[in-house]
Order: structure tokens, then sequence, then C-alpha cells
């Protein structure tokens, strides 16, 4: 046994010696990594420099549009092309005679202008879609709101994992000091009669079953330490070179001091705000709707250029163009009350949403409470646990226990420490939640 060890120890200095230094992350600069390098946050705030440009694209349209045009062709014969008719011209006593002659025109030529056009009225579908577009990349701020939630939450979830597996480790280290201490005693005690090799064959398969735990939950850190660094955008090397610090699991807060007003809690919610926008949406929805059948006035001018007979003339004009679409209101009419009929859906959507959104708060509160009341129980648990493993220990060495009993003990000592450890971590996550859901 002591061979192991010393083994074990000199693999494990030279570990640490081989390896490269690690870094350690605290909670707070996982959370920031995150924001900074994760995909998901970084591709919502592309959305809104999207939307930034899609505002800017229709700013556009309240300044004149220009516009050019050219043209310029060569035919086989002339467009314009016949044979004049014969014809007699009286002079005094003589008569002229005119022959037929032909003619061609237009066998080539170029043309091109240039036309600029103002729009004085649009039925408000220029200034109603700036809106939209400024209303798009606003809805898109608070997706990123959103998606950095998301994020945040994902790493304390994978953090508070990771601290609650590194603690059944030690638990485990613990528990097997325990065990290797208990079979050499053992192993005595069989050399010397008082114990059968039952007991001893019953500690190393529980020394097995440790170590069997330990893979297991050596493999579920390496899972979370490659998921949490993938969150924060570093590069992880399956989990080698990546370690966070452990936080103690003192006495947490109590909840009642994270409690908040959840009415007052929900203007402080992106999701609230993205539910009025949503109705501001449908009316600007339908406001661009009602454009469609408004008149249109533009005011323009433009200049040409032609080059038919063998000569550039020019020519400029300017015009004023009012456009109403008389045959569309009638269809019109029953397209701007469907777009009425979305409008109160919006608000009826909002409505629904924000009870939705107290009914969560609530409910997190209440798994809150929840979580808080487990840690206290697998508190209590641990010190009864404890208190029994004691017993039994006291007991086994008097002779008057089976190892059989006392092992069972330690493995009830092992689950309440597990179960306050997952409580623990839970509680914290959960924590971090309802301050999200409260807006803050």
């Amino acid at each position: 046994m002591e061979r192991k060890q010393i083994i074990l120890c000199i693999l494990g200095l030279a570990a640490s010696i081989a390896l490269p230094a690690q870094n350690k992350y605290s909670l707070e600069s996982c959370k920031q990594l995150a924001l900074k390098n994760n995909r998901q946050v970084i591709n919502a705030h592309l959305q809104v420099q999207a939307s930034g440009e899609t505002k800017k694209e229709a700013y556009t349209n309240f300044f004149p549009s220009l516009s050019a045009s050219g043209l310029g062709f060569m035919a086989n014969k002339g467009l314009l092309s016949g044979t004049t008719p014969e014809f007699s011209l009286p002079m005094g006593d003589a008569t002229l005679a005119v022959p037929s002659m032909p003619y061609s025109f237009l066998k080539k030529g170029a043309m091109g202008s240039i036309t600029l056009t103002q729009p004085l009225y649009a039925g408000g579908k220029i200034i109603n879609g700036n809106k939209l577009a400024k209303l798009g990349e606003e809805v898109n701020q608070q997706k990123v709101r959103l998606s950095e939630n998301q994020v945040l939450l994902q790493t304390d979830g994978l953090y508070w994992n990771i601290v609650a597996l590194h603690e059944k480790i030690r638990t485990i280290n613990a528990l097997e000091e325990q065990l290797y201490t208990l079979k050499k005693d053992a192993e005595v005690s069989q050399k010397a009669g008082l114990a059968t090799m039952n007991e001893v064959l019953q500690v190393k398969l529980k020394i097995n079953e440790l170590e069997s735990s330990r893979l297991t939950i050596d493999s579920h850190i390496q899972v979370a330490k490659m998921s949490l660094a993938q969150l924060m955008g570093v590069d992880s090397e399956n989990g080698a070179n990546f370690e966070i610090e452990t936080q103690s699991m003192q006495d947490p807060q109590q909840p009642q001091t994270l409690y908040a007003n959840h009415r007052e809690a929900l203007n402080a919610r992106a999701e609230k705000d993205l539910l009025d926008k949503n109705v501001d949406a449908a009316k600007l929805q339908t406001k661009m709707k009602q454009g469609d059948y408004l008149p249109t006035v533009a005011i323009g001018a433009s200049y040409s250029q032609s080059n038919l007979m063998d000569k550039w003339e020019g020519n400029a004009i300017g015009f004023v163009s009012v456009s109403i679409p008389i045959s569309g209101w009638w269809g019109g009419s029953h397209a701007i009350k469907k777009q009425k009929i979305e409008e109160q859906i919006a608000i009826n959507a909002r409505a629904d949403g924000q009870e939705q959104l107290l009914i969560q708060m609530q409910n997190v509160r209440n798994e809150l409470d929840n979580a808080y009341k487990q840690i206290l129980i697998a508190k209590e648990s641990i010190e009864q646990a404890t208190e029994n493993f004691r017993i039994n220990s006291d007991q086994y060495k008097s002779g008057i226990l089976k190892m059989s009993d006392l092992l069972d003990a330690q493995s009830l000592l092992q689950k309440s420490k597990d179960k306050y450890v997952e409580s623990y971590a839970a509680y914290q996550n959960k924590c971090f939640e309802y301050l999200q859901v409260t807006g803050r």
C-alpha cells in the first residue's frame, strides 16, 4: 500500500512538472470572457450592426433619387424609309415633273438621359419605414441582452457544476483514506483470527466502488470544463489546461435577501420591452399598409441628349407627378382591417406575455426557496450521517457490529455529502437565475 502511494506521488509530481501552467478562472472572469468571446453573443451584436445599416438605408429614402439611361442603335436600313411619289409642279406654260425618290432616316442613333426625382409625399411610408428600421435596431439590442443572459446563466450553471464535482472528488479522497486505514486494520485482524477474509474483501470492494465513482466524476469534470471553455471562447485542450477557482461552500445567503417586487421588476425585463416593441411594430405596419392606398406626390427634372440625325441635341424638362391608387381602395380597406386585427393580436400577446413573465418570476422564486431548503435538509443529513458513522465505527471496533454495517454507514455519509454539494451548486445557480428574471 505504501509503495502504491509513493508511486502515485511520483507520477503526480512528474505530471505537474510536465504540464504547462494552467489558467485558473474565477466565476466573474468566466462570465466576462463568455460575454466577450461567445459566438452566440457576437452574432447578436452583429445583428445590431446589420439593423443599423438597414436604418441608414431607410434614411436615404428622404433624399432625391437619381437615375440615368442610355440607348444606341444601328439598323440595316433606316427606321423611316420609303419612296416619295411622283408629282408635277406647274411652272407657267410648262410643267416640271418630279420623279419619285427613295429616302431613309434613323439608320443609326444614340440618346441618353438623366432624371432627378424628389418625393414630396408617399403616404407616410418613408417616415414610418424609418421608424420601423429604428425599431428593428432597438429590438436587436434587446435580443443582445437575451443572448447575454442565456450565456451567463449557462456559464454560471457549468461553473457551479464543476465546483460540485470537485467537492465530490474531495469526499471520495477522504473516504478512501478511511477505507485504506480500515482495510489495513481488517487485514491485521484477519491474520490474528479476529476478522474473516470476507470483511477484508468487503473493504476492497468498497474501495473499487469509490475508484469507479472517481472515474465517472473525472469524466464529467472533463466534459463540463470543455463545455465551459467553449462558452467562454477559450481553448481547453480537452480540459487539460483549464481550471477554475473553486469556492468553499460556506453557509449561503438566505433567499429573502434577493426578493424583489415582481411587478416593478417587470419593467426591467428585456422580454417585456420586446413585447412593447412588437405592438409598436404592428401599429407602424398598419400605417404602412394605409400608405399603400394614399396618393404619392413627387417633383423632378430630366435632361436628355440625342443624336438621331447626325447631330446632337439637348432637351431639359421639369415635372410633377401625382399617383392615386383609385382601384385599390376597395381591396385596400380589407387589407387595412386585417392589419388592425394583427395589431390587436400583438396587444393581446403583450398582455399574455407579461402575465407569463410574472408567473416565471414567481416560479423561479419558489424554486429558489426550495433549493435553499434542500441545502438545510442536506446539511442536517450530513450531521446525522456523520454521527451514525461515528457510532457504527465505535461499535465495529468494539466487535458488536459487522463490517457491512459500517460500510453502509459510510455510504450514507458519502451520499449525504454529495447531496449537499449538489444542492449548494443548484442554489447558487438559482440565485443567479432569480436575479436575471427580476431584471438585475
